[in-house]
C-alpha cells in the first residue's frame, strides 16, 4: 500500500491513521502483534524512521504498547457493553478529526518556516 502524495498529513500520520483504522475495525484485534517497523516501512513504501514515528504516534495515543525484544501489540481495550460499540460515523469522525489535527500541525510548521524566511529577508 502506498500513501497519497496529495494528502496534506505527514507520512507518519498517514501510516498511523491506516493502522488505527485496522485496530478500530477489528482487523488488528486486542493482543495482536503489529507488523515490525521494517515490515510497515515496506508495506507503506516509507522510510524506517517514518514507520517508527507512526508506531510512536499509536503508542502515544494508547492504542498499542511495545515489549522490548518482542515487538508492538494492540492494547486490550476496556471492555464495553456490546451495544456501546463505536458507530461507523463515530469512527469516521475520529479519523477526520485526526486528519484535521495533522493538517493544522502541518500548516503551523509551514507558517513558522515562512516567518523565518521573512525575518531573514528583512535583516538582509
Amino acid at each position: 500500500m502506498t500513501l497519497s502524495a496529495e494528502d496534506p498529513r505527514p507520512a507518519s500520520r498517514q501510516v498511523a491513521d491506516a493502522i488505527r483504522a485496522e485496530i478500530l475495525s477489528g482487523a488488528l484485534a486486542p493482543g495482536a502483534k503489529v507488523p515490525s517497523v521494517r515490515d510497515l516501512a515496506k508495506q507503506y513504501s516509507v522510510a524506517v524512521m517514518t514507520a517508527q514515528s507512526a508506531v510512536e504516534i499509536l503508542r502515544g495515543d494508547g492504542l498499542i504498547y511495545t515489549s522490548p525484544g518482542r515487538g508492538s501489540f494492540v492494547r486490550d481495550q476496556v471492555e464495553a457493553p456490546t451495544d456501546a460499540a463505536p458507530s461507523a460515523e463515530f469512527i469516521a469522525l475520529t479519523q477526520r478529526l485526526s486528519e484535521l489535527s495533522s493538517t493544522v500541525e502541518s500548516l503551523a510548521e509551514r507558517l513558522a518556516r515562512l516567518e523565518e524566511q521573512s525575518k531573514a529577508r528583512d535583516t538582509a
